[in-house]
């Protein structure tokens, strides 16, 4: 073996590059890293780190424990009572395997264990995993339940634990809600170093935890524990707010309240002035009055960083604006830096815009009253309002968003729902994204609807593009160097591949924007009109070639080889006769400068995926996806 392996640093560098365990991969990775430990001694070890490291299932660390099997058993062995000793050579050859595990998943309902096994696992007081740092568990039955303990460590740092129906429904013990909350109050008590942890209960109620166990005497994951996460009913509100109450070092709080019909609510209190001190970011998911009822208990001015709300069904303009009621009561108007708020659409709920239900869809159509009080956080970096139904706002709206958040980077107010445009237009134009480029100065992505159809929209724009030019600066402030994204969202745009329309968006562009990676317009199908789409391309298309015939691809525009080849062409044939470069950019069925449908529409596909994959990156950037 040459002396270069002995080196433990490059010989665990190689055995990662053979180890592969994602995907498909995984069986093979096993298999080959399996085959490595066997080479010498001096790969042993290191190889069944990697092999041992991640398990999804407990069965291959059962395996490794001798087992008695006795007739009267049948096929269901006892553990030799040699593990009740611990300097036997059995338990050390079992700790030398099972102390390498570092994450372990064990789903009880697929892999269940005999009762007789677990009560031994229990008599010997025997720990399965001795260096675990993550475990996710689903508990199916009271034999789960009791053998939970023997995996819980010291070394415990992130928990995920779900509870089956089976457990409250087929297998329910006597005593359940003790055995729940002597589960609970073990992870708390002998996982000190515990950071992560979240449970899933959609069933029942959980119980009343008091993490103190006498004046001065903490248990110790209270100054370890940031993150918490919990999915239960709404009836566990109280519970779940009270044990998030005692975590002194909670930063990120997910609480998602499943409601029961005909459930009661239950009543929330007050928690005193001193709780919730640390906590940053919030995630909170049920119906406008869940989350607000859940902001209500929290003491004022907190310290939070970003909120997320998750919503479901079709809401009005005040149940919105009770949900950033909610938000400015708790949080502090100079802390916070993220609002992201979504409504997730059932069928139903999208049926309610088919002309055929006789249902009056002016109700769900969401005005500036809807994010009115979010507009008192005048230090958000990130506003994204994706609430399904539309949001319409006018010039003057966007005009008094732009100058309250001049700060912002990423900003959505589109929605998901295209089809309402058709029978009502949004009141905005183009003239909007001018006020966004003049005082959002450092601005990456802008989603909103608009009507961009006529003539009158675009000189609205160059309008408010000259009163902005005729204002003394010392520094120009348009066009804006920072916007690289526009998504439209439902926003008219019924112009037929006029050129002379594409030809003024166009150069409006140019005017607002010098470093524009991508505009799009998503799901335009539904609207009967997919023009629509591939006419937001054209004229990104003819955006990109005004520039490139000004000054090159000096810019943040993709540049690609196809591009400045076709570019050049065009050039070449049309030079500044911008209408006719209009009638040629992609985006419409016939291209005279392709040699056949299937090359234009390459064409199209790459400036859609252009615009998807630079929302993706500015989304990432700022944790937004």
């Amino acid at each position: 073996m040459h002396r270069a392996l002995a080196i433990t640093e490059l010989l665990t560098h190689i055995l990662h590059e053979v180890y592969n365990d994602e995907g498909l991969n995984l069986r093979q990775g096993i298999k080959d890293i399996a085959r490595v430990s066997q080479v010498c001694k001096a790969f042993r070890d290191p190889a069944l780190d990697f092999l041992w490291r991640n398990i999804d299932s407990l069965l291959p660390l059962l395996r490794l424990l001798p087992l008695e099997i006795h007739e009267e058993h049948g096929d269901k062995g006892r553990l030799s009572k040699v593990l009740g000793d611990l300097k036997s050579s059995e338990r050390e050859r079992y700790f030398s395997i099972s102390s390498r595990v570092r994450t372990l998943s064990f789903s009880e309902l697929h892999e269940p264990i005999p009762r007789n096994l677990i009560d031994d696992i229990v008599e010997y007081n025997l720990v399965l995993t001795p260096r675990v740092d993550v475990l996710r568990l689903r508990i199916s039955s009271e034999a789960g339940l009791r053998l939970l303990p023997a995996l819980i460590t010291p070394e415990l740092t992130d928990i995920s634990l779900s509870f089956d129906e089976n457990l409250y429904v087929f297998d329910r013990p006597l005593n359940l809600d003790d055995l729940i909350k002597s589960v609970y109050m073990t992870i708390f008590r002998c996982a000190p170093k515990l950071v992560h942890f979240s449970v899933v209960d959609l069933h029942e109620s959980m119980p009343l935890l008091s993490l103190t166990k006498a004046p001065g005497q903490d248990i110790a994951c209270l100054q370890s524990l940031t993150h918490a996460t919990f999915y239960t009913t709404a009836a566990s509100l109280p519970q779940v707010l009270d044990l998030a109450s005692q975590l002194r070092k909670l930063e990120d709080l997910t609480i998602q309240a499943y409601e029961k019909p005909f459930e009661e609510i239950p009543r929330l209190s007050s928690f005193a002035p001193e709780t919730f001190n640390s906590l940053k970011n919030v995630t909170f998911d049920g119906s406008p009055d869940i989350i607000s009822r859940i902001f209500s208990v929290f003491p004022a001015n907190r310290t939070l960083q970003s909120a997320i709300l998750r919503m479901h069904g079709l809401y009005t303009n005040a149940d919105i604006a009770l949900v950033l009621l909610g938000v400015v009561a708790a949080a502090s108007k100079e802390s916070l830096q993220k609002i992201i708020m979504t409504s997730v659409l059932s069928h139903s709920d999208l049926a309610h815009w088919d002309v055929d239900s006789r249902i009056d869809t002016r109700q769900f159509i969401l005005d500036i009253n809807a994010i009115e009080p979010a507009l008192q956080f005048q230090n958000l970096e990130i506003f994204s309002a994706c609430l399904g139904v539309p949001l319409y706002l006018t010039d003057e709206d966007h005009l008094r968003i732009a100058q309250t958040w001049r700060s912002v980077r990423l900003l959505y107010l589109s929605s998901i729902v295209q089809r309402v445009v058709w029978a009502h237009r949004p009141p905005a134009s183009i003239a909007s994204l001018a006020h966004y480029a003049r005082y959002c100065r450092r601005l990456k992505a802008l989603g909103l609807c608009l009507d961009a159809s006529t003539q009158s929209s675009v000189d609205a724009c160059m309008q408010a593009i000259a009163a902005y030019n005729a204002t003394p600066e010392p520094i120009p402030t348009l066009p804006s160097p920072s916007i690289q994204m526009i998504e439209f969202g439902p926003s008219w745009l019924e112009c037929n591949f006029d050129p002379v329309q594409i030809t003024s968006l166009a150069q409006a562009f140019t005017t607002l924007f010098s470093n524009l990676a991508a505009c799009r317009a998503c799901r335009t199908e539904e609207l009967g009109v997919p023009q629509a789409a591939w006419t937001w391309m054209k004229v990104h298309t003819l955006y990109e070639y005004i520039l490139f015939t000004d000054r090159g691809w000096d810019g943040n525009t993709p540049r690609s080889a196809w591009k400045s080849m076709l570019f050049s062409k065009w050039t070449e044939e049309y030079g500044g006769n911008y209408e006719k470069v209009a009638l040629v950019a992609p985006g419409s069925s016939v291209e005279a400068d392709f040699d056949d449908d299937q090359n234009a529409e390459a064409f199209n596909q790459i400036m859609y995926k252009t615009a998807r994959d630079e929302l993706a990156k500015i989304s990432k950037e700022h944790e937004v996806m």
